[in-house]
């Protein structure tokens, strides 16, 4: 009974480690035999469409440092950007895995010129795409160019940008990840500009794109995200900078937490805040046949740092409440002036009343400019951080 108790373990062991070996060699000759794509970068050309395509060094451990780079690039053209991608299957004979696409990146060019609606339909339609890959825009430099940076801590870039995104988001609150179905949402409203981040390099040197560019402790060239662009329809109109962003997100609702510094005011002092909690209502106002807006924002955080000779909370939360108001107030006449609704005020019109909306809709072009907007900031800081606690 012993032995054959035994023998049945026996069995049981060898099954199990033979399907292990099974397994370990089925699933390497499948990566093998495909290219694991980690980011696309779509260009404009003289043919039509650039694309590059960053894919996986299988030889080399993505995570790890070493002399083997973590990503291969591939870059064709072609009359469309599909057309381009079979392009690359001239030079690169094995099957092109999208799925594991986590970036696109549009260069600037491209998205002022031809827009970026074409690009997000098919996208949005190819279903090798991940519904779950963000979507960004380059600011001076083509999409190429990002995605052949060689960046420290992670060898694949498109990781070490989305880090980069998720790390802001949870911190500086000036960048927030966005998907393609979002965007193409707001194109197809029509009510409100779409905004998405930017990326950006701070050297134009060759030496990114090589082994060399992370040899030393301090790299050469960097990958910079700092803020959203936004856009006209589907063509990019502009780019904020990094605290006009905090101010963008934080209207829009997208703020998850985030970090501002004010200056104390008479004094050359300084201090920080840190945001946890921010809700902005937008309040349409129809009066006579009129509209205007009311705009409120209210914020809990904690004092972070102050170097600031008079420090007592009252005062630091009216000073920055009146620099939060002043800054809300110059993006907003930004977007008048260039009557490029990208904060939503329309789209707000339209979720309370659709049936102002339609009225309203028509003529929007010629009432934006002018329409009256009043600005309301309540700040709390609940909570003065450990370090003020040091008596």
């Amino acid at each position: 009974m012993k032995k054959k108790a035994w023998g049945l373990i026996f069995f049981v062991i060898l099954t199990l480690g033979s399907s292990v070996v099974i397994s370990k060699n089925v699933e390497d000759t499948l990566i093998k035999s495909i290219s694991i794509v980690s980011a696309i970068g779509i260009d404009s050309s003289d043919e039509g469409y650039e694309v590059t395509l960053q894919m996986i060094n299988t030889a080399a451990k993505p995570d790890s440092a070493g002399e083997v780079t973590g990503s291969i690039i591939y870059q064709q053209s072609g009359r469309t950007i599909s057309q381009a991608v079979k392009n690359i299957l001239d030079r690169n004979p094995k099957k092109i895995f999208l799925d594991s696409a986590e970036l696109i990146v549009i260069g600037e060019q491209t998205a002022r010129e031809k827009g970026i609606h074409e690009i997000l339909a098919l996208f949005l339609t190819e279903s090798e795409i991940s519904s779950s890959i963000k979507i960004m825009v380059t600011k001076d430099y083509p999409a190429s160019k990002i995605i052949k940076t060689i960046t420290p801590a992670e060898k694949v870039s498109s990781k070490r940008i989305n880090d980069i995104v998720h790390s802001n988001e949870l911190n500086l609150g000036s960048v927030a990840g966005v998907y393609p179905v979002k965007v193409m949402n707001d194109l197809l409203r029509n009510i409100k500009g779409t905004a998405i981040p930017y990326v950006t390099l701070n050297s134009d040197q060759e030496i990114g794109s090589s082994q060399e560019n992370i040899s030393s402790p301090e790299p050469e060239v960097l990958v910079i995200l700092n803020g959203m662009a936004y856009f006209k329809k589907d063509k990019l109109a502009g780019y904020l900078t990094r605290d006009e962003s905090k101010v963008f997100l934080g209207f829009i609702n997208s703020t998850k937490k985030a970090t501002i510094e004010t200056q104390c005011g008479d004094d050359q002092g300084f201090f920080t805040i840190h945001i946890k909690k921010s809700k902005t209502s937008v309040k349409p106002v129809h009066i006579n046949g009129m509209v205007s807006f009311q705009v409120e924002q209210k914020m809990k955080g904690e004092l972070f740092e102050s170097t600031c000779r008079q420090d007592d909370l009252p005062y630091l939360e009216s000073r920055a409440e009146a620099v939060l108001k002043s800054e809300m107030a110059r993006l907003i006449a930004r977007s008048q002036e260039e009557n490029n609704d990208f904060l939503g005020f329309l789209k707000e019109i339209y979720l309370r009343d659709p049936f102002k909306f339609q009225e309203i809709n028509k003529k929007w072009k010629e009432l934006f400019p002018e329409v009256p907007v009043e600005v309301e900031v309540d700040l709390e800081i609940e909570d003065i951080g450990d370090v003020n606690r040091i008596p």
